[in-house]
């Protein structure tokens, strides 16, 4: 590939002068794209091996954008002041995550992974009276190996974006109705409306994290929960008793319509935030008064199914299958009442239906480590060594650090062989 001709200053005023610009990004354009590309399956590959799987969008910049950035450049600067002046976003990458904590892990991983050599959080240079979407920014370094040759003025970097989805949301409209318009806000009253909204949406983020951070929480109290029942109870029992707090997303869409919506929300997380504490009489209280409520199927399914366990907890099995059965009646399609029923059969001694409702939750959801192991678990108490110890090699395969699994399998192997 022929060198382009660079020119020693930004002079770019003329239709030659667009022609050669042109002429060099049609060039490059191709192998710029597949840099690209190549780039955003490195990032996937990086942020999936650590659980994280964001949209990404990515883009290599216009010639439109890429010459009107020059000769504004071009424009301002004086005669022979030019020679810092580089494009350092032909290269995109945006990559939209669901909360602002992600946004600070994967700005680590990316640091760790990859050479950075520019750091910015847009949003810290706004006042409080101030709009503009928040973002971090970061420049990571391309080697020549990567891509041979630039364009004139021009970094070989790639500029990624970091957003939450909804600070994403906001630079799209605000990138309509501001940057690219040729008109300018006509009034305080717009400027502070918009102010205002994007300040709404800052708070919404914010509300999300404190949401997730309240979930995180009560998951951690009920693990120490769960611990203390297996230290009670023993492991072959209750080693996967089913999590009494909601998983993301598990409230279905069809409380949005109830009446008495936040009473019914608040009558919820009260009994899960009982049952975290272990005042599991208060839980069992709190989920009777919600079933008297109006319900959508699914969610009469989930309160059953929580009440069942509070009963678990309180060593009442019996009543605990009565829950688990109505649960499934009102939701035959969740795993968590199945599991949760064959592991109270199972404290009952009736190993048979306990077997069988394993295997009705592994045929709904076959990739399921609670599943696998409460199998091996019945199989155990069965003396069904052989099918034990397959299902914790299946548990295995989906988590490979499932510590309890590697435990029993030592145990039968130490037993057996």
């Amino acid at each position: 590939m022929k060198k382009d001709i660079r020119p020693e200053k930004i002079r770019v005023c003329g239709i030659a002068e667009r022609g050669m610009y042109k002429t060099s990004y049609e060039t490059l354009r191709p192998a710029y794209e597949i840099t690209l590309q190549n780039l955003v399956s490195e990032i996937r590959r990086q942020l999936e091996g650590n659980g994280y799987t964001p949209t990404i969008k990515y883009r290599v910049k216009r010639f439109e954008a890429y010459f009107d950035k020059l000769l504004r450049q071009s424009r301002q600067l004086d005669e022979g002041n030019d020679a810092g002046f580089e494009v350092t976003d032909l290269l995109g990458i945006r990559i939209v995550c669901p909360f602002l904590e992600d946004i600070e892990t994967i700005e680590r991983l990316l640091a760790k992974e990859f050479n950075v050599v520019e750091l910015e959080w847009k949003g810290a240079r706004h006042s409080f009276r101030e709009f503009g979407y928040d973002s971090v920014h970061l420049l990571i370094r391309l080697d020549p190996a990567q891509l041979d040759e630039v364009l004139p003025h021009s970094a070989r970097v790639c500029e990624i974006q970091l957003r939450t989805i909804l600070q994403d949301a906001w630079a799209e409209v605000e990138h309509e109705l501001i940057y690219k318009s040729d008109i300018s806000l006509p009034n305080d009253s717009i400027k502070r409306k918009l102010a205002s909204l994007n300040a709404t949406l800052n708070l919404s983020d914010l509300i999300f994290q404190e949401i997730r951070d309240y979930q995180r929480d009560i998951r951690a109290r009920d693990r120490k929960r769960r611990q203390s029942l297996d230290a009670n109870f023993g492991e072959s029992h209750c080693g996967n008793l089913c999590p009494s707090v909601l998983a993301a997303g598990e409230i279905p869409l069809e409380l949005t319509s109830l009446t008495g919506q936040r009473k019914l929300e608040k009558l919820m997380l009260d009994s899960l935030d009982a049952h975290s504490r272990g005042d599991l009489e208060r839980a069992v209280e709190l989920n009777s008064h919600i079933l008297r409520l109006k319900l959508a199927e699914s969610v009469r399914s989930l309160v059953y199914n929580h009440r069942g366990m509070a009963h678990f907890g309180l060593s009442d099995y019996t009543q605990a299958i009565r829950d688990f059965s109505r649960a499934i009646f009102f939701d035959g399609s969740n795993v968590r009442c199945y599991n949760n029923r064959a592991l109270a059969f199972r404290v009952m001694k009736s190993l048979d239906k306990s077997l069988t409702d394993y295997d009705r939750s592994l045929a709904i959801n076959p990739s399921q480590v609670d599943g696998y192991w409460g199998r091996a678990q019945t199989c155990y108490a069965m003396q069904l060594h052989t099918q034990a110890l397959a299902d914790c090699e299946s548990a295995l395969t989906i988590q490979p650090d499932f510590q309890p699994a590697h435990s029993l399998i030592a145990r039968i192997n130490s037993q057996v062989f």
